[in-house]
C-alpha cells in the first residue's frame, strides 16, 4: 500500500491573514531601518554602536522578508485549501439557512 506523502508546513500556525500582517510589519521595519541607515551615510560622520545596530536591524528585516516570502511559496497551497474549505462550509451554511427559512408545504 502506497500512501501519498504530503509535505508539512513550514509555519503550521500561520494563516494568510497573519502572513499579510507580518509582511506589512516587516516591510515597514525594513523601510524605516533603510531610511535611518541612508541618513547615517549621508551625514558622513563616524559611526557609533547605535548606527551599527540600525544596520543590523536592516539586515534582520531583509532576512525576515526573504523568509516570509519562502514561507508563502512553500505554504501557499495550504492556505488555498483552507480558503476553499471555508468557502464550502459557508456555502453549506447558506443552503441550510435557506432550507430552514423556506416555508413548509
Amino acid at each position: 500500500m502506497s500512501q501519498v506523502r504530503r509535505s508539512k508546513r513550514l509555519q503550521f500556525r500561520m494563516t494568510r491573514g497573519s502572513f499579510r500582517v507580518l509582511l506589512v510589519v516587516w516591510t515597514a521595519w525594513t523601510v524605516l531601518q533603510l531610511a535611518i541607515v541612508v541618513l547615517r551615510f549621508a551625514t558622513l560622520r563616524e559611526w557609533s554602536i547605535g548606527d551599527y545596530a540600525f544596520l543590523a536591524g536592516l539586515l534582520l528585516g531583509i532576512v525576515s522578508l526573504i523568509y516570509l516570502l519562502h514561507v508563502r511559496h512553500h505554504d501557499g497551497h495550504f492556505w488555498d485549501e483552507e480558503a476553499a474549505e471555508q468557502d464550502d462550509w459557508e456555502r453549506r451554511g447558506r443552503a441550510l439557512l435557506a432550507l430552514w427559512r423556506a416555508p413548509l408545504l
